[in-house]
């Protein structure tokens, strides 16, 4: 294994098209992995309480969670460039508990972008705000000890709803194309110009 990693590693073209082909899969990977800890978390629930009481907990009670998930998808949208259409922080509609719409603008790289950039949002801000949450959690005064549940329950909404959702994923795949020629492109160069590798 250690001389597969040597080999593609001293080929700067090999691991250019290691790289593009990892990166966006690796996100998704991470993203799948978060999902069978929240998944294994509310089945843990389930051995203690009515498993309809865990859907409670996990989707209404955890609320903000939703909507800084939105949230996170509509920042990015506004960042990137897109038109956001539609913002809903927190409707149960079907499986879904919110939802954005946006309209992708620009040429078809800035759309890819886009669709990357801002399906995979809740995922990148997610996991600040829940490292920011426990952060500051530790540095709360027990003397302050509501703002340090507090810090604790906003950290752990988003922890359960950090994930891509399945339309999500979807519209991050729609990107992933470009978003692979413009990784392979950007470290063909760093190598080129010696700032990688």
């Amino acid at each position: 294994m250690a001389d597969i990693i040597k080999t593609i590693h001293s080929d700067f073209f090999l691991y250019s098209l290691v790289l593009a082909f990892v990166v966006p899969f690796l996100i998704i990977l991470v993203g799948y992995a978060i999902n069978l800890l929240q998944y294994g978390l509310a089945e843990l629930l389930a051995l203690f309480m009515d498993p309809w009481w865990v859907e409670v907990f996990v989707n209404y009670l955890f609320f903000p969670g939703v909507m800084l998930h939105e949230l996170s998808h509509a920042l990015m949208a506004l960042l990137t460039g897109a038109k956001l259409t539609e913002v809903k922080l927190f409707k149960k509609e079907g499986k879904s508990l919110g939802h954005i719409s946006f309209t992708p603008r620009g040429s078809r790289i800035m759309i890819s972008i886009q669709e990357v950039f801002i399906a995979s949002a809740p995922m990148f801000f997610g996991a600040m705000i829940v490292f920011a949450s426990f952060k500051l959690m530790l540095f709360i005064p027990w003397s302050a000890w509501l703002l340090k549940i507090f810090a604790g329950y906003v950290g752990v909404s988003m922890f359960f709803h950090m994930t891509m959702s399945t339309q999500d994923v979807k519209v991050f795949v729609k990107g992933v194309p470009i978003i692979m020629v413009l990784v392979f492109t950007e470290s063909m160069l760093l190598n080129l110009f010696g700032i990688i590798g």
